[in-house]
């Protein structure tokens, strides 16, 4: 109940509000509209969960029922998915929910209390149903113009989801609601806890329809707008059998806007004519390539496409095929009937004038847009088509978004995602870095704060609406969120409104540096707000990644829906480049990190103090850069190397034999992945995430529990050249090897289709 109201709450904010790319002008109409319809829900939904809610107590048993091998038909909007329905519901081994049920009765209680209202109202000549029919006439009939409401007919059961404000129709109320235009995108758009509540409710509707008109018949259902959520409903019911209704693109696309504009104009005026074409153009397609990737792969045996011309030319002839491949019997009283209905169907003349110059479009710009699903089938085709005889299309090509709190390079983090968006930029329509001052997408700043014991660093608070705009501008289908900061939080709004997956990217345990640096109650309040963060971050992801075993432990506790343990890519530049010489045993030392305490830089220091015939180099910086150059003053075997760029990162690695990192608490230790790319000798603590990866056994150098960083130097110095040189290069293979596995892998990720051996 309480998402309930926060659906309705946005609802109405939606048309009160400013938005990015309005559909209507900001008028008096649009905005008396939006507050008459924020009074008329509260009225509404308490009458729709009376219904539902009485049904709990006195009719209970709706739960019980099976749904058993339902007919769906789905198909674009404006392809005959009407016409189709009216005519199989005349067929009495169907049972299909009716106008009067899906708007006033969605409840058992209801349908009971109008049946009596309905015998009482016979009885006095039926007044309330004249009164109806003026309203339809009077009222709804410019609004319903193509397709026109009767009481009695069959009707799409999407509707019965308004009691959970969740039917696309009501965009027409609330034009400006992302969360509709979401669900108007499907699949590709909800998150997988939104498609299973959607799911949930859709599918108690039928279990309520068939416990009222009893479970002998088949239930058979119409929906065009479910087009875009025909992976969903494989999923939820998979003995499903699926007619999809397919026509020429160009002819649906005009006709759909000359269904919804004029709605749009009588009740708000002042439609944005080309903003709405083209969120018309991109629901359709998506609508068009759902039907056609879904149904050859999950329901191939299952489904047909039935093109228009098929329909309406053939229409007895491809409903037989259909009912013999569905194995559905043929009662003669229906096939009787058939040949009347294929007259009707041959003789239909639609009413409903439009062009695609209206819209000011061609066909040329139509054949372009839509020239994957033309390719895929044929639009014309006279008669049925099977399922499993169209070759299904690719997902479509997916725009990516990384926001990111750290600047690349910056650290590790921001680090990763650098390199992660170089190997991928190829694979994708699009893939972008918002991040403090980077780039063409550098975001107005509110402020800054320093972080907690470094204040090197900080944390950028961005323009809300700035970012917003940024964002909105570059319509991810995927938002990786690489930090849980201002821009991660804003991030993590925004691609939830606009309904963009998200992928969220846990690589430090910032609950636990939070209690490093801050003390008693002040660190308290911080380790909690850090929690909350995390959790709001974890709801809203449809992934969470890490690349390390203690930060994936930490995912799963904190109670992500779906944990992965993901690799970590290399730049370009560091496996492409040819390597060194290797001294063996190692006489150049380097750590390269932030310096503070949770990297025990201290050790560092310790070790290049005990060890005076090796050259130690520091790199980096951080709260304890003081102390290093003042050791580096005194040691005139350390060196203080200040921070360096990427570039300058190989270059160190190259000029040394043995890299250390020593650290606390550390994620994963992307600077240890790059020297053994680079064949380095490679010594890291327990406490590293990099350690926890088996497959890097042979070419890493791991410190023992409670080993100090000076004996562990000393135990390689001892060991053979020869063993130090094979893991070197083992460490070289095996590092490689883990950017390639990492690339593929973090593809499968954003598209959604991981290999089945990918870490879980």
């Amino acid at each position: 109940m309480l998402r309930l109201l926060v659906d309705a709450l946005g609802l109405i904010a939606s048309g009160l509000t400013p938005t990015a790319q309005p559909l209507i002008q900001r008028r008096l109409r649009h905005g008396l509209v939006t507050v008459g319809a924020g009074l008329a829900l509260p009225i509404v939904l308490a009458y729709y969960w009376l219904g539902l809610g009485l049904d709990e107590i006195f009719f209970r048993g709706y739960r019980r029922v099976a749904i058993k091998q339902p007919v769906f038909i789905l198909g674009v909007p404006r392809s005959g998915t009407t016409a189709l329905h009216e005519a199989l519901a005349q067929d009495t081994q169907f049972t299909t929910q009716r106008t009067w049920e899906c708007l006033l009765a969605p409840s058992i209680t209801h349908r009971w209390c109008w049946h009596a209202l309905a015998q009482a109202d016979q009885r006095l000549g039926a007044p309330l149903r004249r009164c109806a029919g003026w309203v339809n006439r009077r009222w709804l009939a410019s609004l319903t113009q193509a397709h026109p409401l009767k009481a009695t007919a069959p009707e799409e059961d999407y509707l019965a989801l308004l009691p959970y404000l969740s039917a696309f129709i009501l965009v027409v109320i609330f034009p400006h609601s992302a969360r509709l235009w979401r669900l108007g995108r499907g699949d590709t758009a909800l998150s997988p806890p939104a498609r299973d509540r959607l799911m949930r409710q859709y599918r108690a509707s039928i279990q309520r329809h068939l416990y009222y008109h009893g479970q002998s018949r088949t239930y058979l259902a119409k929906n065009a707008s479910f087009a875009v959520l025909a992976e969903s409903l494989a999923g939820r019911f998979p003995d499903a059998r699926i007619i999809a209704c397919l026509r020429e693109p160009e002819r649906v696309v005009s006709s759909q806007i000359a269904s919804i504009e004029p709605a749009l104009n009588a009740l708000h005026g002042g439609v944005d004519r080309d903003a709405l074409t083209q969120r018309m153009i991109e629901q359709l397609h998506t609508a068009y390539r759902e039907l056609l990737r879904v149904l050859p792969n999950r329901l191939a045996t299952r489904a047909v496409f039935l093109p228009l011309a098929a329909q309406r030319g053939h229409l007895a002839q491809a409903v037989r095929a259909i009912y013999h491949r569905f194995h559905l019997p043929r009662r003669p009283a229906f096939d009787a009937q058939l040949a009347h209905l294929d007259q009707q169907a041959r003789s239909h003349q639609s009413g409903h004038a439009h062009q695609l110059s209206d819209y000011g479009l061609s066909h040329a710009d139509i054949a372009h847009a839509f020239s994957d699903v033309n390719a895929a089938i044929d639009m014309t085709h006279p008669s049925p088509i099977a399922a499993d005889q169209v070759a299904a299309l690719p997902r479509k090509q997916t725009r990516v978004v990384v926001v990111s709190d750290a600047a690349p390079e910056r650290n590790g983090v921001g680090s990763y995602y650098a390199d992660l968006i170089e190997h991928l930029t190829d694979r994708f329509a699009s893939l972008t870095l918002i991040a403090p001052t980077h780039g063409d997408n550098k975001i107005p700043q509110w402020g800054a704060i320093a972080l907690p014991g470094d204040r090197t660093q900080s944390l950028v608070i961005p323009s809300p609406w700035a970012f917003n705009q940024t964002l909105v501008k570059h319509q991810p289908h995927v938002v990786i969120i690489a930090t849980p900061g201002p821009y991660g939080i804003l991030a993590g709004m925004a691609a939830r409104r606009y309904g963009a997956r998200i992928i969220f990217g846990l690589h430090t345990d910032y609950e636990a540096l939070a209690g490093l640096y801050w003390r008693r109650t002040f660190g308290l309040i911080n380790r909690l707000g850090m929690a909350m963060v995390n959790r709001v971050l974890f709801y809203q992801a449809a992934l969470v990644v890490s690349n390390s075993q203690p930060m994936h432990a930490l995912a799963k506790r904190k109670g992500a829906r779906q944990a992965k343990r993901v690799q970590t890519p290399i730049p370009r530049a560091f496996i492409d480049t040819p390597v060194t010489a290797l001294n063996t045993p190692p006489q150049r030392v380097l750590f390269v990190g932030r310096l503070a305490a949770e990297k025990r830089v201290e050790a560092v220091l310790e070790a290049a103090k005990n060890h005076p015939t090796l050259a130690f180099v520091i790199a980096g910086e951080g709260p304890l850069r003081e102390q290093v150059e003042s050791a580096a003053q005194a040691l005139p075997n350390l060196t203080y190397a200040g921070w360096l760029t990427r570039d300058g990162i190989r270059d160190a690695l190259d000029a040394t034999d043995l890299l250390v990192l020593p650290s606390q608490v550390e994620a994963f230790g992307t600077v240890a992945l790059e020297a053994m790319a680079r064949g380095r000798i490679t010594l890291v603590s327990a406490g590293c995430g990099i350690a926890d990866w088996p497959a890097f056994a042979d070419g890493l150098e791991v410190m023992h529990n409670d080993e100090p960083l000076t004996g562990a130097i000393e135990r390689l110095i001892n060991q053979a050249p020869e063993q130090l040189a094979q893991r070197a290069d083992q460490g070289r293979y095996q590092a490689h090897q883990m950017a390639a596995d990492c690339v593929d892998h973090w593809a499968g990720l954003i598209t959604d289709e991981a290999p089945a051996n990918a870490s879980a």
